[in-house]
C-alpha cells in the first residue's frame, strides 16, 4: 500500500508544475503497429526487456504531451491535444505526483460506442490497465455501484473522492463494490488529500479499517 502525506492545500497539483502548450495536433494513428507494440510490452519475459518495449512504444508515435510533473518528471500522454472528460486529466496528473506515467488509450483501439478502459498506467517495466473513476456520492451502496460499472472496463480502478464522505461510508462502499466485482485487483485511491493503492484481499478483510485514514 502507498500513502502521501496530507497536503498542504486542498489543491493536490501544486503551483511548481507546469502544464506543456495546451494547442497541438491529433496524431494519425497506426492501431496495428500500436497494438503489436503494445502486446510486447505484456508479453516480454524479463523486468528489463519489458521496460525496453514501453520506451519503444511510447518513442513509436508523436504523443501529445498533456502535463510533465516537474518533481517526478513523469507526463500524460496521449493522442488528443485536449481530454474530453476534463476529471480525467485531473486524476491523470494527479498519478504523476505519486510516480506513474499516464498514457490515455487510444479510440482506435475501441469500437464505436464501445466502453472501455481510460489509461495505461505505467511506472518502470509495468505497466497496467485501469479505468478513471471521480467519484462525488456520499452513498455507500452509489460507490460501490460505480465500482462495478468500472470493474467492467478494466481489473484496475483510479478513483478520485472529491465529496466529504465518512471514511466508514467509503469503506463500506470499497467492499461492496469490490464484492459485487470478482475480477477487479486493485483499486488506486484519492481520499482526503491522501493516496492509496490497495489490493482485493486488503479491501475485504479487516485490515481496511487500519489503512484508510
Amino acid at each position: 500500500m502507498e500513502e502521501s502525506a496530507k497536503d498542504s492545500t486542498n489543491d493536490r497539483l501544486f503551483e511548481t508544475e507546469y502544464d506543456p502548450a495546451k494547442n497541438g495536433r491529433l496524431l494519425f494513428f497506426d492501431i496495428t503497429l500500436f497494438t503489436s507494440l503494445l502486446r510486447f510490452c505484456f508479453d516480454e519475459v524479463s523486468a528489463k526487456q519489458k521496460q525496453t518495449a514501453i520506451k519503444k512504444l511510447l518513442a513509436s508515435f508523436e504523443w501529445n504531451l498533456l502535463y510533465q510533473d516537474k518533481t517526478s518528471k513523469c507526463s500524460v500522454y496521449a493522442e488528443c491535444t485536449e481530454i474530453e472528460h476534463k476529471h480525467e486529466l485531473k486524476t491523470a496528473k494527479a498519478l504523476t505526483q505519486k510516480g506513474y506515467d499516464v498514457l490515455f488509450a487510444p479510440k482506435a483501439m475501441f469500437l464505436r460506442g464501445e466502453k472501455k478502459f481510460d489509461i495505461f498506467l505505467i511506472r518502470g517495466h509495468v505497466i497496467m490497465k485501469a479505468d478513471l473513476k471521480s467519484i462525488s456520492t456520499k452513498t455507500p451502496d452509489l460507490i460501490a455501484n460505480r465500482i462495478k460499472s468500472g470493474a467492467d472496463q478494466a481489473s484496475r480502478l483510479v478513483i478520485d473522492i472529491v465529496s466529504d464522505i465518512s471514511r466508514k461510508d467509503l469503506i463500506d462502499g470499497l467492499k461492496s463494490g469490490i464484492e459485487r466485482s470478482r475480477l477487479l485487483i486493485e483499486i488506486l485511491l484519492f481520499y482526503n488529500s491522501r493516496f492509496y493503492r490497495l489490493g482485493r484481499n486488503e479491501i475485504l478483510s479487516k485490515r481496511i479499517y487500519g489503512l484508510i485514514k
